[in-house]
């Protein structure tokens, strides 16, 4: 019996440590959020795109990475997404000149309860200029920048 359980926790360490290296080896952003708001996972691709140590943001509130401006209508969307009355978001985000897209959507567990929200964040910048060529772009604000700049990853 101790060489199952010893064979089960070391599977679930494995397991552990390949599900990170998976989720830094990713070429997406990836930011994972709790019920609570708190950022559970952000990895380095994240970082890199959004201009953020990943370690300062993880056990912040996503709402500290956002402006002021945005707290409202970020908190209504987790909601939305979190009861199920939104399916996903997508939509594009020029981060202090980062043409980037995000897809954001709720990931339910087995009895349909919301666990998290993921956030993917994808660098866009070809699809943008693409985009703009064929006559099918509409500029969008600057994201990062004065009221929309990022807060402070207080844990608060």
């Amino acid at each position: 019996m101790d060489v199952i359980v010893y064979s089960l926790v070391d599977t679930m360490i494995l397991d552990a440590k390949l599900l990170q290296n998976t989720i830094e080896s990713l070429h997406v952003g990836i930011i994972l959020v709790d019920n609570d708001n708190r950022i559970i996972l952000f990895n380095r691709i994240a970082g890199q795109m959004l201009q953020q140590k990943p370690d300062d943001r993880i056990g912040t509130s996503i709402l500290r990475c956002h402006g002021e401006v945005s707290e409202k209508p970020v908190k209504e969307m987790l909601s939305n997404l979190r009861s199920g009355k939104m399916e996903k978001y997508e939509g594009w985000v020029n981060f202090r000149g980062r043409m980037l897209y995000e897809h954001i959507y709720p990931l339910f567990d087995s009895t349909g309860d919301c666990i998290a929200v993921v956030e993917e964040l994808h660098d866009a910048k070809e699809k943008a200029a693409y985009l703009k060529t064929k006559g099918h772009w509409k500029d969008i604000h600057v994201s990062g920048i004065g009221e929309k700049a990022p807060r402070t990853p207080l844990a608060d």
